[in-house]
């Protein structure tokens, strides 16, 4: 029991710690002289704006995972999880549903631990500071399709490992790793089709003159785009975004309303030439690939360690798993404390799975200007899009490491500027 507290609090400390480092990383440093191309954009008054949006969204984040890191934890000191897990077991239906009815139960108090912060973020935070359009009716609309979806995706996963747990012994770990890179890959196929759709409505670009040039564009690229769509965000929020997603049929470019309104045709074409940079660099499929390999290093990892009655024991359910085994309620159990004692392993390997996709951006940045080749543009996209969503103009470097999957603004203005300014030698030279 111990080590599982043990890990819930290094987890919360640490992140906590990290946010922490990034909130005085950017009140030192915020007054800092900009570059001239971006000073004007960034006022005094939107710096505060920036500062204060930063530090109110930490000390959400604080008392959000505060909340859920002391739920958890009075579940296994309180004795709730056995109670849950043998409430199961007693059950007169079939054993894997006892073993989901477990991580239904437990997955259902963990959302609804985290219900009290989404709903201070949307009707309280964001709309403070502009963003946040969403209504009481779309919002608990959302929380019913998130439930249900990701009701029925866990429960066909835990199915399948179920399954291979009682065929394969030590050896299921395999097969879930295989049906893990199969469920993400098809997710890649039919989420763009079947699940966004039913949170937001998509339909065709309405600019024309717009559509046609990212189609004249996709064609220079030999970019077999299925559609470009513009996304109703503003019916949620006012912030921008743009996205790439699907495959084959399903492959499509996805423009926030909100950022069609506010973006000129040439800013928004190298946002577009940034998207098909990530397919022509076929980053989707290396991502799918690394995080495929930790998944099967980690799914290893549990196959050990819940073959062992000590883990059971900690939580309680020592007699239980010496009268069933690994089966039935203590499969879902199991699988739930796997999670919990990996999360730290997740904030381990995130600098990694960062860095891979900061990387990513940088290249995808370098192929838009090969389409559209004005730094301008790609940098006015990208400076408006920070400015309208108050971003960090200062993170901490380490808060960067572990959380950002996106370069720092500053960041990628510099390297856009070296891929095109001329350097100092070449102009020295002749």
């Amino acid at each position: 029991m111990s080590l599982i507290i043990g890990i819930l609090a290094f987890g919360y400390l640490a992140s906590s710690f990290l946010s922490w480092l990034n909130v005085g990383h950017l009140r030192a440093n915020i007054n800092n002289t900009l570059p001239v191309s971006i000073a004007s954009q960034f006022d005094q008054q939107k710096k505060r704006q920036i500062v204060d949006y930063t530090a109110a969204k930490t000390r959400l984040g604080y008392w959000s995972e505060a909340l859920s890191t002391a739920v958890v934890v009075f579940l296994f000191t309180a004795g709730i999880v056995p109670r849950i897990t043998l409430w199961a077991d007693g059950l007169n239906i079939a054993p894997l549903l006892q073993g989901l009815a477990v991580m239904f139960v437990l997955l259902l108090i963990g959302y609804l631990s985290g219900i009290p912060a989404s709903l201070y973020a949307d009707f309280k935070l964001e709309k403070k500071y502009g963003f946040s359009t969403i209504t009481a009716k779309t919002w608990l609309g959302d929380q019913i399709k998130s439930l249900l979806v990701s009701g029925i995706l866990m429960g066909l996963l835990f199915a399948g490992f179920y399954l291979f747990i009682r065929w394969l012994g030590l050896w299921w770990w395999l097969a879930a790793w295989a049906l893990v890179v199969v469920f993400s890959l098809l997710m890649l196929f039919i989420a763009p089709v079947v699940l966004t759709p039913l949170f937001n409505k998509f339909i065709p670009l309405q600019d024309e003159e717009l559509k046609d040039k990212i189609l004249d564009m996709a064609r220079k690229a030999d970019f077999p785009l299925a559609g470009v769509l513009q996304m109703d965000a503003s019916k949620r929020s006012t912030h921008d975004n743009a996205y790439f997603t699907g495959l084959g049929k399903t492959r499509r470019i996805v423009f926030y309303d909100t950022m069609v309104k506010n973006y000129s045709h040439q800013e928004l074409l190298s946002v577009m030439g940034h998207e098909i940079g990530h397919w022509k660099e076929k980053h989707a499929f290396k991502l799918i690939f690394t995080v495929s390999v930790f998944s099967g290093i980690l799914l290893f990892l549990a196959s050990r360690i819940l073959a062992h009655p000590w883990i059971y024991n900690a939580i309680g359910l020592g007699d239980l798993f010496g009268r069933i085994g690994f089966s039935g309620a203590m499969v879902g159990v199991a699988l739930y404390v796997a999670a919990i004692l990996f999360e730290p392993l997740n904030l381990m390997l995130s600098p990694f799975m960062n860095w891979l996709s900061r990387r990513y951006e940088y290249q995808s940045d370098a192929y838009s200007l090969s389409l559209n080749p004005s730094a301008a543009d790609m940098k006015g996209a990208l400076i408006k899009l920070s400015r309208k969503n108050l971003s960090n103009l200062f993170p901490h470097p380490l808060y960067v490491i572990f959380h950002y999957s996106h370069p720092p603004l500053l960041a990628r203005l510099k390297a856009i500027d070296d891929l095109t300014l001329p350097s100092p030698n070449a102009l020295g030279e002749g």
